[in-house]
């Protein structure tokens, strides 16, 4: 079944407050249908039982104190007795000589009809305070019967009843107080939604806004509460926002021009071949576009690599035990070739670390590359286990990098003193953190350490 939806704040408070006052309003109902009525039901009972039991106790019925149907509960009540002599005819004497008030909505009602019908209740024997729940006429009475002694023939019985007289006006006054309420809800619905949905219009301006990259004053938090809460955490999501935005501007304008450059190179060089115009030969031209070109291609790979790594760090499914020793010796034969000159020391342990092999690698290889970059004669590379961590150093005799530098080369928009682009440091800083490790620069008094803790299995 379809429900029903309501796109105004102010419905959809208003029906919850009605169906909340209904349901209260069907509870007591029913409660009063039943254990009100019945709670009702035993004090009337009770209270005919002590009247009928002090009339008992007086032993006097020519004249008895009988102002009982004044009372609340005994409204309607009434006391007679019932002779039956030896011939079983039966006498009916009041006591009060009054005749009770006539039951309301109870066209041709009888009191002798009544009483001769409780009468009917009577078997032989001794009776004492008997209680009755019966239905006459679809009214319903309590009566008591005992047996006294009253005249100087046959059996007599003293019987005291009451008709059941439901009072529903407790009934009806709850209805009317659930009409009022529902009537003031309304209004209280629209006074609360009003006060609520203001912050919330102002928070669905403020959302467009932020999703059109307008990044203009943030909006003031004017509460404590759960709204308050949520405009903070909004703020806080738009500076994030408003950084990440920057920061992209920045990196498409620090990599067109970056580029850009190796493009225009390799067009030159490439225009000086087809003009019969360029330096030294055609081969050495050639080699310069080649380079170029191959320059080109890491930075874009990189760029490609970068963009898709948090997804394939996310879906990976290679993670396997690594003997960091052997990828360390491994990869550092490949960067002895590139340059001959760097004196390499290490110290290396046998370490077994969990993670894609892969990017591992790839991390490891980005910090070589720039140590390798900026080292004059040394690189000492060394390998420890330290708590829980493999603790992975790399360094080089290289210039230290500014102290106002050295907290950002690892974004992704970091330059170097050079000017040159690179995105290498920021994809080992990424696989790093995914893995919950650590890396950091650290200058020493010569040369440049990076530091790797990453967690053992």
């Amino acid at each position: 079944m379809r429900r029903f939806k309501f796109k105004s704040l102010t419905m959809r408070i208003w029906v919850t407050f009605t169906a909340v006052i209904l349901i209260i309003i069907c509870s007591i109902s029913i409660l009063y249908l039943f254990a009100f009525r019945k709670i009702d039901e035993n004090a009337k009972i009770q209270d005919l039982k002590v009247a009928h039991e002090i009339l008992l106790k007086n032993n006097n019925f020519n004249q008895p104190v009988n102002n009982f149907g004044e009372m609340r509960n005994l409204k309607g009540s009434d006391n007679f007795i019932i002779n039956i002599d030896n011939n079983n005819r039966t006498l009916i004497i009041d006591i009060d000589k009054k005749e009770p008030p006539p039951l309301p909505y109870s066209p041709g009602y009888s009191n002798l009809a009544v009483k001769m019908w409780m009468a009917s209740f009577i078997k032989d024997g001794n009776i004492h305070e008997k209680q009755f729940k019966e239905v006459y006429n679809n009214i319903e009475f309590f009566f008591i019967i005992s047996s006294i002694k009253y005249g100087n023939t046959g059996k007599s019985y003293l019987i005291s009843y009451m008709p059941n007289i439901v009072d529903n006006r407790l009934l009806y006054m709850v209805i009317v107080i659930g009409i009022i309420f529902i009537t003031i809800g309304f209004f209280a619905a629209k006074v609360v939604a009003s006060y609520i949905s203001k912050p919330l219009k102002e928070l669905e301006d403020y959302t467009i806004r932020i999703a059109h990259k307008d990044w203009k004053e943030p909006i003031k938090v004017k509460s404590d509460d759960e709204i308050g809460r949520l405009v903070e955490s909004m703020n806080r999501m738009q500076k994030e926002l408003k950084h990440a935005d920057e920061e992209e501007k920045m990196f498409l304008q620090s990599i067109s021009h970056d580029l850009k450059t190796p493009v225009m190179v390799i067009m030159s060089h490439a225009d000086a071949i087809i003009d019969g115009v360029y330096i030294d030969s055609v081969e050495k031209t050639a080699e310069i576009i080649r380079d170029e070109a191959a320059r080109l291609e890491k930075k874009i790979n990189q760029m490609l690599y970068l963009n898709t790594l948090d997804y394939v760090l996310e879906n990976s499914n290679k993670n396997v035990d690594i003997n960091l020793h052997d990828l360390l010796i491994h990869i550092i034969n490949r960067f002895e070739i590139i340059n001959s000159r760097i004196e390499w020391n290490l110290d290396i342990d046998e370490i077994i670390i969990t993670g894609d092999i892969d990017k591992i690698q790839v991390c490891i290889e980005n910090i070589l590359d720039n140590a390798l970059r900026y080292a004059r004669e040394k690189i000492f590379v060394t390998l420890k286990k330290e708590g829980h961590y493999a603790v992975l150093e790399i360094y080089n005799d290289g210039p230290n990098i500014d102290k106002k530098h050295i907290d950002h080369i690892f974004d992704k928009l970091y330059k170097d003193k050079t000017g040159n682009f690179g995105l290498g440091l920021a994809i080992s800083k990424k696989i790093i953190d995914f893995y919950n490790g650590e890396i950091k620069a650290v200058n020493r008094d010569k040369g440049v350490s990076f530091i790797i803790k990453y967690p053992l299995k």
